[in-house]
């Protein structure tokens, strides 16, 4: 395979992973693995200490969720971390979403991991070696060959091709909305719980079963009505989904131009 089929192929199955896509040679041994590691820290019961007013009081449970969806989808920059699951494959991410739309961070996926940057319209992936050896298998290419072209692109940024690529996929990545999605749609017929802390900050805890399926909603008691958390347990496509750094100032920037090579450069 020549080296431009090769980083078309693996760019485009990063731009595929926040829809969850299947990419690379992901086994069921590793995906149990990596679902153990996949579990973002459980929030603990909140110990008994002098108590504040209630935030919340005189909010239904739906309210609460109705207003911690609000204010978060309201902010200007922050940092998403946790793992969802899809067609038995399970993504693992941590990125930053500065106020321009620009975003940062780590893919993981079947035992590789790829780091992300979108700034403005350019996006870019360098994987690690397990990853490109898996890009080569899934395209038919030996795994020598592979291996070899793994080497060649260590420690390398690759642009994705604009006009390969759809755009949708990459803004997915970069958009906080994207990340709320199951939340939004779950967010009626809730009930509170017990109060929990996240990371060291209060939050109230707001759940709901559907079927085999449990929501849990943390929102922030303490400053604005953040959505601290969200995970979705029980179901086929569990969600773990933890936000922090709100309105911080972050700053993505496009890797050197001396580290990236540009698919829509390269002949074949």
């Amino acid at each position: 395979m020549n080296n431009r089929k090769f980083l078309v192929t693996a760019t485009l199955c990063v731009t595929a992973a926040m829809g969850l896509a299947a990419c690379g040679g992901n086994k069921d041994g590793e995906n149990k693995k990596a679902d153990a590691a996949a579990s973002t820290p459980a929030a603990s019961p909140s110990p008994k200490a002098t108590e504040k007013p209630d935030p919340f009081a005189g909010l239904t449970a739906d309210q609460i969720a109705d207003k911690a969806l609000d204010t978060t989808k309201a902010v200007d920059s922050l940092k998403v971390k946790g793992s969802k699951k899809a067609d038995g494959e399970l993504m693992q991410f941590d990125v930053a979403i500065t106020q321009k739309g620009d975003c940062g961070g780590t893919l993981h996926s079947g035992g590789s991991s790829a780091d992300i940057r979108v700034v403005g319209k350019a996006a870019y992936v360098k994987g690690d070696e397990k990853y490109y050896q898996e890009m080569g298998e899934e395209d038919g290419t030996s795994a020598e060959e592979a291996a070899g072209i793994a080497e060649l692109f260590k420690g390398r940024w690759i642009k994705i091709p604009e006009d390969e690529s759809d755009p949708d996929d990459l803004a997915a990545m970069c958009d906080v909305d994207t990340h709320l999605e199951l939340a939004d749609r779950s967010k009626t017929g809730l009930a509170k719980g017990e109060d929990a802390d996240v990371d060291g900050k209060k939050a109230a805890v707001l759940t709901k079963k559907a079927g085999a399926e449990t929501f849990t909603y943390y929102v922030a008691k303490d400053g604005e009505p953040y959505l601290l958390k969200f995970t979705s347990e029980g179901g086929k496509e569990p969600e773990s989904v933890q936000f922090a750094d709100f309105n911080a100032s972050l700053t993505v920037e496009a890797p050197p131009a001396d580290q990236v090579l540009d698919p829509a450069k390269l002949g074949g």
